[in-house]
């Protein structure tokens, strides 16, 4: 089917763009009883090259945290319990060491921001931090790496578009459950939500405008 959409919808821009970066944290890049998702060496490799640079142009970087919160008065699981077993659950509960950034991230916690969420979507989170904070920084423009594609990262991205962010998905930043669901995820966005390019397609561009002075695209 030809859906007769331009290659690139959106424009680059440092003044608006943000990098959110979704649940690179201990209980899914490195989980405990089952595999690793697929190619994520990578993805965590690319996350941190397009992170870095990132800082050098002023990009504000936002990591999004997956916690679940039980107290006496609160618990936040909604439905997940049904889809997730009791020992998943409480390593991404309370702040449990599951929850924190992974080790192997170049994460800067006196440049970056953190932000929690408790639905797979951070837009349909309580509270909505992320959301909260783009509007805080003025930023517009997501560029949405992370993990897992085809169930967090899609859920926010397609949330992001229908509140009017533009949305560059990052493709070599990103995995999935399967090769298959990736391509979904990919597929998905390029047809109905975003853009979707590489870190290096992101890095290159800029680079080129540094030495050329061209537009960017």
């Amino acid at each position: 089917m030809n859906w007769k959409r331009p290659e690139k919808l959106f424009t680059l821009d440092t003044e608006k763009a943000a990098l959110v970066i979704i649940d690179m944290q201990n209980f899914s890049c490195s989980p405990i009883g089952r595999d690793p998702l697929p190619n994520i060496d990578t993805t965590i490799q690319q996350i941190n090259r397009l992170a870095d640079f990132c800082r050098k142009l002023k990009i504000p970087i936002i990591w999004v945290r997956h916690n679940f919160s039980i107290t006496d008065s609160l618990n936040n699981f909604g439905l997940f319990g049904l889809f997730h077993d009791e020992k998943s659950m409480s390593t991404i509960t309370n702040l449990d060491k599951g929850t924190e950034i992974y080790a192997a991230m170049h994460f800067d916690s006196t440049q970056d921001h953190v932000v929690f969420k408790n639905r797979y979507s951070a837009f349909l989170s309580d509270p909505p931090e992320l959301h909260t904070l783009l509007k805080k920084l003025n930023k517009h423009q997501l560029w949405v790496a992370g993990i897992a594609a085809n169930v967090c990262v899609e859920s926010t991205l397609r949330d992001a578009m229908q509140l009017d962010y533009e949305v560059i998905l990052i493709s070599d930043g990103t995995t999935a459950t399967s090769d298959t669901a990736l391509e979904n995820t990919l597929e998905n966005t390029y047809h109905f939500f975003g853009d979707v390019r590489t870190a290096s397609d992101i890095i290159q561009v800029f680079e080129d405008h540094i030495s050329t002075k061209k537009d960017l695209k």
